[in-house]
């Protein structure tokens, strides 16, 4: 029976030959230079809302890549901090240890931004300290990023870091890139830390042939009132929820110091990419066929958007703007490397909430939340001091309350949690310090909390407000702190050589980007990232 079988089996494959297998398809086209693009606060909600606002540089970017609409970060304290060092590494704030811009360090019983770093002090363009400006690098990383990764996948490669803020440019690319330029309104300049060496010779002339002063005493005036005017639909005037003085034009310095007013401008994007294109040039970007990677963040989007909204006319100029810029940084790279000797990979760190004032949202004092903790913990413990701070949404226990004997201790930090979750605009109070050993087997919501905290960095609860609610102290503009859709959902958006150009609807994790811009260059991706995108 067996061999009738067999026999038939070899007659059934005689009439029917199998097919021959299609030939492997040739290998994508490898770029010499990956530049990854990170627009500050841009909410994929609205990116989607102004996608026709964009003409230049942006629009070409989004006509000619792959798009995922739906990346959503996997944790829930969205800031700058962790969203860029999620970028650099592609793993979330529990492995990367930021968890936010600043949050409360119990050793110096103060706040202290994830920067920081006394033993690496700020350069000025003269190659000495800048005196009474804190130092900062990426030391506080847990985990390698991409510029580790691409100096040990070919040591010759560079990796270069433009950035309009500290926090971002210490984080994007990982700890040590070979560059990490931003700009330092105390050196009015962009500038850097020892940690990274000292300033580059090509940066020093670059900052004297295009000094940030001829910005200074000038003022922001709207490029295209008209179309400004028309898009929103709204007059230029103060709003609803953003700050006072919004009408046009803004003058650099009219409140206060115009090397810090001019990171609310596109002036900074401009800075910045003039900056880029020296960069290319001066490290020799793209030159040999050992890829190498440019990292710009582009900061000012993210101050404006704190303080006038996403919905203001200042955003709408603003990203006009940046899309013209985008065209001048990609003109230069086509100039220099030929449209396909270069990809690029474009995603923000984070969205935004929409602004409360006009979506019925509130805003949740920081104070309320440790009023209201300190009742309830009073209420158990009796009188004492048993709230330390509240930073970025968490709360943190006192060295007494944490001193306490467990059961009191549980018995304390349940009352505050009821007491907090009656704020108004709590959604829910979570126990942070619940996950000793990892977030396996969590619900998602649960899950979201976790992959933000630290064990003896996080606070002992976090305060989860209602969609469309800031815990902020900002009182205009908008922020980007909660767990939301709105906060967590961004696009990414990838340009390489012989990748044909798809909008992809399903939903992707957004620390795949590490994984991505690794496979671009060639590397084996930092072995804590998430695997790469798919296309």
């Amino acid at each position: 029976m067996r061999l009738a079988s067999l026999a038939l089996a070899s007659l059934v494959v005689g009439c029917h030959p199998a097919p021959a297998k299609a030939p492997p398809s040739p290998p994508l086209p490898a770029p010499r230079l990956v530049v990854l693009i990170v627009i500050d606060q841009l909410p994929a909600w609205g990116l989607e809302a102004r996608r026709a606002n964009f003409t230049h540089g942006l629009d070409g970017l989004l006509r000619q890549g792959v798009v995922w609409n739906n990346a959503r970060y996997p944790y829930a304290i969205t800031f700058t901090a962790p969203g860029h060092a999620a970028i650099g590494t592609g793993a979330p704030p529990r492995l990367t240890g930021i968890i936010a811009n600043s949050w409360y360090r119990r050793a110096l019983a103060t706040e202290r931004a994830a920067e920081t770093d006394e033993a690496s002090p700020l350069l000025g363009l003269d190659g000495a300290p800048l005196v009474g400006q804190p130092g900062a690098s990426g030391v506080a990383l847990r985990v390698e990023g991409l510029s580790e990764a691409l100096r040990r996948g070919d040591p010759r490669a560079r990796s270069v870091v433009i950035s309009g803020k500290a926090r971002s440019g210490c984080f994007v690319a990982g700890g040590q890139p070979d560059v990490a330029l931003w700009y330092e309104p105390a050196a009015r300049a962009m500038t850097t830390s020892t940690a990274y060496g000292a300033l580059p010779a090509w940066a020093v002339a670059h900052a004297a042939a295009h000094p940030v002063a001829r910005f200074l005493g000038g003022a922001w005036g709207l490029a295209d009132p008209d179309v400004v005017a028309r898009l929103t639909g709204e007059p230029d005037d103060d709003g609803p929820g953003e700050s006072p003085g919004s009408r046009f034009p803004h003058r650099l310095g009219a409140e206060g110091d115009p090397a810090r007013a001019i990171r609310n401008t596109p002036f900074l994007d401009t800075i910045e990419v003039d900056a880029a294109i020296a960069a290319v040039d001066g490290e020799h970007l793209g030159a040999d066929d050992a890829a190498d990677l440019l990292a710009i963040s582009f900061s000012a989007h993210d101050y404006a958007g704190h303080q006038w909204g996403q919905e203001s006319w200042e955003m709408l100029d603003l990203e006009r703007r940046l899309d013209r810029e985008l065209a001048r940084l990609f003109d230069a790279l086509d100039a220099r490397l030929g449209h396909d000797g270069y990809a690029v990979v474009l995603t923000s760190d984070h969205g935004a909430t929409r602004m409360p004032e006009r979506s019925g949202g509130l805003r949740i004092s920081p104070r309320a939340l440790a009023e209201a903790a300190e009742r309830a913990a009073t209420g158990v413990l009796g009188p004492g001091a048993w709230v330390a701070a509240v930073s970025s949404s968490m709360i943190y226990g006192s060295p007494a309350l944490l001193a306490a004997a467990p059961a009191d201790r549980d018995a304390a930090l349940a009352a505050m949690m009821r007491a907090v979750d009656e704020v108004a605009g709590v959604k829910r109070v979570v126990r942070m310090d619940r996950w000793p050993d990892g977030c396996a087997g969590l619900s998602d919501d649960d899950a979201l909390v976790c992959a933000s905290s630290v064990p003896g960095e996080s606070g002992e609860l976090y305060v989860w407000p209602d969609d469309g609610n800031l815990v902020t102290s900002y009182p205009a503009g908008t922020s980007h702190d909660p767990p939301s859709d709105d906060d967590r959902r961004v696009a990414i958006v990838v340009r390489a050589p012989g990748v044909a150009p798809r909008a992809i609807d399903a939903s992707v994790s957004a620390l795949a980007v590490t994984a991505t811009v690794a496979k671009l260059l060639g590397v084996p991706a930092p072995a804590s990232a998430a695997a790469p995108l798919e296309y």
